[in-house]
């Protein structure tokens, strides 16, 4: 088959998708480590040379993953929390909770993204990045208006920073390493017996503490 450079914008995107596509199986299946531009020449339908065509490194390549995960998570909140449907902080924070759980894939990447996924990446790359991740803002926003119409503008906003960083900190609650639940429990005398669910709900939960929702529990 003959190599053809791809001239069309459509063309580009489709190209530029087969590496993401490629590099979310790679990183799914081996982590990191097996994130690499030979590895990633193996399953698109052009040469390794022309990935350096749209990104640089694979930390670009892992950065514009995320980006794109972000994404998805964002547009499946409206999902979880339609228009028209009130909950109690409790239900709130159950839904966050399960949506966390079914997104463990974007937290695990997106664990990596003040330290791996910010190397190596050009400044543009990065400004990209955090305007698809500060749409969180208005996302979020929107949602808490409609459950705690009480609640100020700044209190949303002090409650979506926390939980940015709360995002990047629990994927280790979700997929814990054998060794290290072993060595936890070791070292508390007993077994944990709360769930990943229960575990996040209670953090969510003191997060929320602050916000006024309309319906009671």
């Amino acid at each position: 088959m003959t190599f053809q450079r791809a001239r069309k914008k459509e063309q580009v995107e489709v190209r530029r998708q087969e590496i993401l596509a490629a590099a979310e199986r790679l990183f799914n299946e081996g982590g990191l480590e097996d994130v690499t531009f030979s590895r990633i020449a193996k399953d698109v339908s052009f040469t390794r040379q022309t990935i350096y065509t749209y990104f640089q490194t694979r930390e670009e390549v892992l950065l514009a993953l995320l980006g794109a995960k972000l994404e998805e998570f964002y547009a499946s909140l409206h999902q979880m929390f339609p228009e028209g449907r009130l909950l109690s902080r409790k239900e709130f924070c159950q839904r966050v909770a399960r949506h966390f759980i079914a997104h463990k894939e974007t937290l695990r990447l997106f664990a990596l993204r003040h330290t791996v996924l910010e190397e190596n990446v050009r400044y543009e790359n990065l400004v990209a990045f955090n305007r698809t991740m500060l749409e969180v803002f208005p996302t979020v926003k929107n949602i808490l208006r409609r459950q705690c119409p009480s609640t100020d503008d700044a209190t949303f906003d002090t409650f979506t920073f926390t939980m940015i960083s709360y995002f990047a900190s629990i994927y280790p609650i979700l997929e814990p390493h054998p060794n290290q639940l072993k060595a936890i429990f070791e070292a508390v005398g007993s077994e944990v017996t709360m769930t990943p669910q229960e575990c996040l709900e209670a953090s969510i939960g003191l997060m929320a503490a602050a916000l006024k929702f309309k319906k009671e529990d």
